[in-house]
């Protein structure tokens, strides 16, 4: 049993049991490849730097002025662009090369605490559904009818569209284990829907039951206020609004009320108000804004500690919540309590189109007045 009591001294155990340090020697023995890659990387650098000059050259004649001979001028646009794109090719991927390194340093530390913890480690994690607000569910996708671990794989356009990395978990693995606290990046297309963020350090977590969605914005880490109407917010007592805004389904705020107890409130304030917080079907997410790898140490281990508090506050009203406008109250949600209603775009979308119809139109209108006066 472990000594340690409070949630505090509990934290700062879980950070003394980060390693402090790995040396390069150590990532040299478990990745050699790393390293040959960084110097593939640096090679490429004055490729990259050859690249820009011919760019800026051909574009703006600095440092030197380029002269094509006249069979080649007529091309010189189709050159400028080629060698643009050569240049972001190379300096992109020259610089992820030389990153394989400090990643393989930042995965033997994350590996090394989840060793610690007993917990579980992956370079590549395990995919998150797409599920709720955080991982693109889509605006205007009814609640599905059949589980969503399973939909993707009946539906391909229900798959995933962020992949996770660094990733420490617990549970029986795919397609969603127990626990992961992982970083999240947005790989969807163009006519995909979006997030919040395209990426951001995030904790999912199973809850006991399936319950009402709720979103609990935190104010200090940005605002979800385009996504979610004001309709839904609900105040809640004490200092808890000054932290955070909840959403809860219309008809869903007594049932919000129940599940956000005045324990599970303090527990978010004291240790969550860092961080947006959503609760949807059997999962909670937390999402961060800080996932760079400076940050591992502070987030993994406060995001583990929070799961544990959380997960047994929040898991305590589960298990005791019924929803009586469902078919089977206790292990349903109604359709009306299973997703919130997201905002339109389509205002949105008229009040840019507008802009820029009064941007083109606002000089022929001056030059008419000016002209009739």
């Amino acid at each position: 049993m472990e000594r340690a009591r409070t949630p505090e001294s509990r934290l700062a155990q879980f950070r003394s049991e980060w390693p402090t340090s790995v040396s390069w020697r150590e990532v040299r023995e478990e990745d050699p490849t790393a390293f040959r890659s960084a110097v593939h990387g640096a090679l490429l650098l004055p490729l990259a730097v050859l690249a820009t000059l011919v760019a800026v050259s051909l574009s703006m004649e600095i440092p030197i002025a380029i002269s094509l001979p006249d069979w080649l001028d007529w091309m010189r646009g189709l050159i400028l662009v080629a060698a643009f794109w050569v240049m972001i090719g190379l300096c992109i991927w020259s610089l992820v090369l030389l990153s394989l390194p400090f990643d393989a340093r930042r995965g033997i530390a994350i590996a090394r605490f989840a060793q610690e913890r007993g917990l579980l480690y992956s370079r590549n994690g395990f995919a998150p559904d797409r599920l709720g607000i955080f991982f693109a569910e889509g605006r205007g996708r009814p609640a599905p009818r059949r589980p969503v671990r399973l939909a993707h794989q009946l539906d391909p356009s229900r798959g995933p569209l962020f992949l996770s990395a660094f990733s420490l978990w617990r549970g029986t693995g795919a397609p969603n284990p127990s626990l992961q606290i992982a970083v999240a990046s947005y790989t969807g297309g163009k006519s995909d829907p979006k997030g919040p963020r395209h990426a951001f350090r995030f904790m999912e977590m199973g809850l006991p039951r399936t319950l009402p969605h709720l979103m609990i914005d935190a104010r200090r880490n940005g605002s979800l206020r385009s996504l979610l109407p004001g309709t839904q917010r609900l105040s809640l007592e004490g200092d808890f609004d000054r932290y955070f805004t909840v959403y809860a389904p219309q008809g869903y705020e007594r049932d919000a009320l129940q599940l956000l107890t005045p324990d599970v409130m303090v527990c978010l304030i004291d240790h969550g108000r860092r961080w947006d917080i959503e609760i949807i079907e059997d999962r909670l997410i937390v999402a961060s804004s800080r996932f760079r790898r400076r940050s591992d140490r502070a987030d993994v281990t406060a995001m583990l500690l929070f799961s544990e508090l959380i997960g047994a506050e929040l898991g305590r009203q589960a298990a005791y919540y019924t929803d009586p406008r469902a078919d089977q109250p206790r292990t349903q949600v109604a359709s009306a309590g299973r997703r919130l209603r997201l905002r339109s775009a389509a205002w949105t979308t008229a009040i840019f189109a507008l802009v820029v119809a009064a941007m083109l139109t606002f000089p022929h209108v001056l030059g008419w007045i000016l002209d009739n006066n």
